[in-house]
């Protein structure tokens, strides 16, 4: 009964519908890639003119000025404001964490008070140092790899 059921032509049916799917699915495929890399060659398009819009709007000279009015005003806050500020006797309010004793060998544990101290001069702190060092890094860099292309 069986092989009265699997004839030739019931096979070959099968077989076309099987493989008729199959190119079917990868033709869809296909489709739907391209459909998608359109979609992405489109975006990239209308990201380019925005970008294009925006260089039109606010050139790449301004952006030149602005990081050189950064690093002038680091290099005045570094080099030139700790010799100029003192002359002017202009009181700066610092802050400082005092840490009291703890009574009976750490048996009570010690207590944080916060004290602010007027000095008079200029605060040069950590964050001065590390900012110069990084814009001095910075600028070296950029120039070594200017020379190297």
């Amino acid at each position: 009964m069986l092989t009265s059921f699997l004839t030739v032509e019931f096979i070959s049916m099968v077989a076309s519908g099987i493989v008729g799917f199959i190119f079917r699915s990868i033709a869809e495929k296909q489709k739907y890639e391209q459909d998608r890399f359109n979609r992405m060659l489109d975006a990239l398009k209308q990201s380019d003119k925005s970008m294009n819009q925006a260089v039109k709007r606010v050139p790449v000279d301004v952006g030149k000025v602005v990081r050189r009015v950064i690093v002038l005003t680091i290099l005045f806050g570094t080099i030139v404001a700790p010799f100029l500020l003192p002359f002017f006797n202009i009181p700066v309010i610092v802050e400082n964490q005092e840490t009291s004793e703890s009574i009976f060998w750490g048996l009570f544990g010690s207590s944080n008070t916060t004290v602010y101290h007027q000095i008079y001069g200029f605060l040069f702190t950590q964050e001065n140092r590390q900012i110069l060092l990084t814009i001095v890094g910075f600028y070296f860099g950029n120039a070594a790899a200017a020379r190297k292309t």
